[in-house]
């Protein structure tokens, strides 16, 4: 059975030669090696079954005629225990098995007549590691779209959009377990995401911002990024069209709308990949992201960027019944910009404009992620603090106040100072509890007297005055 043949780049399969004629295994193995293949060596049933149990292996070239556990035995002893590995029984007597009834019979994938030669058999290995790496594409898509299907739920509850995209970049890391990866994201979808880097459309110069980063691409802004991983992003952008060269490249679109680009990196992409399921995955990740903007386009104030009055109401509501059931307290901040007319009178009003601005994004800053800041009305803002008592309240609304003191904002030639007057009120929890109404009540009481007691500085109240 001396075969010439030359030496060819590793084929990635692992092969499993048993039969009990040593030379023969040897011969059958060498051969195999020709072609790229690592083999495993046994001489009867028992070792082959334990190698399979201790090796990632892609075929059995398997002798029928052995001592002890023949070939037939084998096989229905590795049915037996859930593997599902390719299998070539090979015989010197075929004409004694009827080989059309063991494949059918044993779930095998040949039946090799030794005297046939090694080309034969190279037939067969060949049929059988095709077989194996379509067994292995459907399983690989059956588990990826089990995924999918369970981190849809995920996707498209409610959340911020910066939470959305840190959850889009997590659960293709579960799929295609990189380490490094970016999600470019389209004009209106400005966020952040993790494991990559958040980039949007600019209006002017550079196509493009990048808005976060991790991984490689940590730190990294649009004009950081190499000719080929901008040209990436851009042509799935404009293609609409999943690609694998030289990066993974997910469009992410409803309809004929994109609203991003996801992007992972070629060091890490997985040669195996199925670009159909991923692009399953990535219209599911773009509707999550057109809801996520629509919901925050009806909770958002445009100006601060803080949530609008009607949404905060109802976290509010939400945050006292949930107190009121479990015993947490919950706290109330209303702030007032002290003589915020005399800004507007005095610089402008795009000059009170950005203040407010910078007011939010300070709110944003300071507080925790399970605080909610809103634009109450005008140049009022309210913050509600689940789980806070009045002592940690009083505690966190004089640290904002001593920020929104030492806040410069700039215009024209110099900067706009203002400081701001706090009222608190708390509700300790495990009670009826008092109505949002009772709550901004007692907080607008406490924010008077703030006001009328010099300004820039926090006054608290309970919740029911004694007496």
């Amino acid at each position: 059975m001396a075969r010439l043949s030359q030496q060819v780049a590793p084929s990635g399969h692992t092969v499993l030669v048993v039969d009990d004629d040593a030379e023969l295994r040897a011969t059958v193995s060498r051969l195999l090696q020709n072609c790229g293949h690592t083999t495993l060596s046994a001489e009867g049933g028992e070792e082959a079954l334990a190698l399979v149990a201790a090796n990632d292996i892609h075929l059995i070239l398997l002798d029928y005629f052995m001592p002890g556990m023949n070939g037939e035995d084998v096989v229905r002893e590795l049915r037996q225990r859930g593997h599902s590995t390719q299998v070539v029984l090979q015989t010197g007597y075929a004409s004694e098995q009827p080989p059309r009834t063991l494949l059918r019979d044993l779930d095998i994938q040949g039946y090799h007549d030794k005297s046939e030669g090694p080309d034969k058999l190279l037939v067969w290995v060949d049929a059988a590691l095709k077989a194996h790496r379509h067994v292995r594409a459907i399983s690989a898509s059956r588990d990826g779209l089990n995924y999918i299907l369970q981190a849809a739920p995920q996707l498209h509850r409610i959340q911020s959009l910066d939470g959305l995209l840190r959850g889009i970049l997590l659960q293709l890391q579960g799929i295609l377990g990189f380490s490094g990866a970016c999600v470019a994201v389209s004009e209106d979808a400005l966020t952040d995401g993790a494991n990559g880097f958040v980039a949007v459309p600019h209006p002017q110069a550079q196509p493009f911002d990048v808005r976060v980063a991790t991984g490689r691409f940590e730190g990294q802004a649009w004009h950081n990024l190499n000719g080929t991983e901008q040209s990436t992003v851009l042509h799935a952008a404009t293609s609409g069209r999943a690609c694998h060269t030289p990066y993974i490249a997910l469009p992410l679109n409803v309809g004929d709308r994109n609203v991003g680009v996801v992007l992972v990196d070629s060091a890490s992409r997985d040669q195996q990949l199925d670009l159909t399921l991923l692009e399953v995955f990535a219209a599911q990740a773009a509707v999550a992201i057109q809801n996520v903007q629509l919901f925050e386009l009806a909770t958002t104030d445009e100006l601060t960027g803080l949530m609008n009055r009607r949404a905060w109401l109802s976290r509010l509501d939400e945050a006292l019944h949930l107190g009121a059931r479990h015993g947490h307290p919950t706290s109330v901040v209303l702030i007032d910009v002290d003589h915020f007319k005399r800004v507007n009178d005095t610089y402008g009003h795009l000059a009170g404009d950005a203040v407010l601005r910078a007011l939010g994004a300070l709110l944003r800053e300071q507080l925790r992620l399970t605080d909610v800041a809103a634009r109450y009305g005008g140049e009022e803002l309210a913050v509600l603090l689940p789980h806070t008592d009045a002592a940690g309240a009083f505690r966190l609304a004089d640290r904002l106040r001593q920020h929104m003191m030492d806040l410069r904002v700039p215009w024209a030639d110099g900067a706009v100072n203002v400081t701001a007057s706090m009222g608190v009120t708390t509700d300790p929890g495990g009670n009826s509890g008092p109505t949002p109404q009772d709550m901004l009540a007692r907080a607008d009481e406490a924010l008077y007297r703030a006001k009328s007691g010099g300004r820039n500085r926090v006054v608290d109240l309970p919740v029911r005055a004694d007496g």
